[in-house]
């Protein structure tokens, strides 16, 4: 009789470990915050849904005089509960409670999670980053201690954060602001997500660096090059005259040989002059060059 009820018992276990490898389960990572003071008295709870009525998955709660709280609530979800989503409500002495209803359930058997931070102190839950990254910094304390921060990486982290969409954007900048933080203190560079982090600051420095090497090459370039225009300018502005006098001579000499053009007096009688006819008077008498 004995040796029957040993094997039910383990029968059972085995039926209940097979389930829970198998079945879906989901993990709610939470900051609870009240921005003015102490949260005193708090409460979290995760609830399956459907049409007729509300399954409890678990609650968490406790008292505390800091306006941070940072807890994580879930469970193996049960599938004969005909689920149709969850809901997830938070509440403090502070001042209201928080309520999330309508969460998808995934369809596939597996693990899945979710990030929220609440403010009490908003009707409409206008939570900052600084929320969530207390959240992470909290979050990645435990799970780089307990899991060498397997469910630490950004790809990972943007999943739990799209599960809210309203609050997507303000979750990964908690997240980008808590990771830094917590990979500067002491000990924590040994975990590869900080490992991974200090390699994409790097990579973002020595970009930074041949960035600026290449700007100042640039303008260096630049300046000799405008430079050098403003010399040529300069040569072509000086030298604009032609060479030999500025000013073009009233007589033009236009050549050294000998003829009728550059001789003092001219040669010859002029065509249509009889010879030791009188200059009319008022016409010039033409020395040297003949003007044109």
């Amino acid at each position: 009789m004995r040796l029957l009820i040993v094997f039910v018992v383990v029968f059972g276990l085995l039926i209940a470990t097979g389930q829970s490898s198998d079945g879906t389960s989901y993990k709610f990572s939470l900051a609870i915050h009240c921005p003015s003071g102490e949260l005193g008295q708090w409460f979290a709870e995760a609830k399956e849904v459907n049409k007729n009525d509300q399954f409890i998955l678990s609650t968490v709660g406790g008292t505390t005089s800091d306006k941070f709280v940072f807890v994580e609530i879930g469970g193996l979800l049960n599938i004969l509960n005909n689920l149709e989503s969850l809901l997830l409500y938070a509440r403090s002495d502070c001042k209201i409670a928080n309520i999330d209803v309508g969460i998808p359930i995934p369809k596939d058997k597996g693990h899945h999670y979710a990030f929220r931070a609440y403010n009490m102190e908003d009707d409409n839950d206008k939570t900052d980053s600084e929320a969530y990254e207390y959240l992470f910094m909290k979050y990645l304390e435990k799970d780089c201690a307990m899991n060498e921060c397997k469910e630490s990486a950004r790809e990972y982290v943007a999943k739990g954060c799209d599960v809210f969409k309203n609050e997507a954007s303000q979750c990964m900048k908690g997240y980008d602001n808590a990771l830094p933080k917590y990979c500067q203190k002491d000990g924590s560079s040994v975990h590869s997500i900080c490992s991974d982090y200090g390699s994409t600051k790097m990579i973002l420095i020595i970009g930074g660096a041949v960035g600026a090497i290449i700007v100042l090459v640039l303008a260096i370039g630049v300046f000799f090059y405008c430079r050098k225009k403003k010399k040529s300018k300069q040569n072509m502005t000086g030298t604009g005259t032609m060479s030999g006098s500025g000013t073009l001579s009233g007589t033009t000499k236009q050549s050294t040989a000998t003829n009728n053009f550059n001789t003092g007096t001219p040669t010859g009688t002029p065509t249509g002059a009889s010879p030791g006819a009188p200059i009319p008077t008022g016409v010039e008498t033409t020395t040297g060059a003949q003007r044109y």
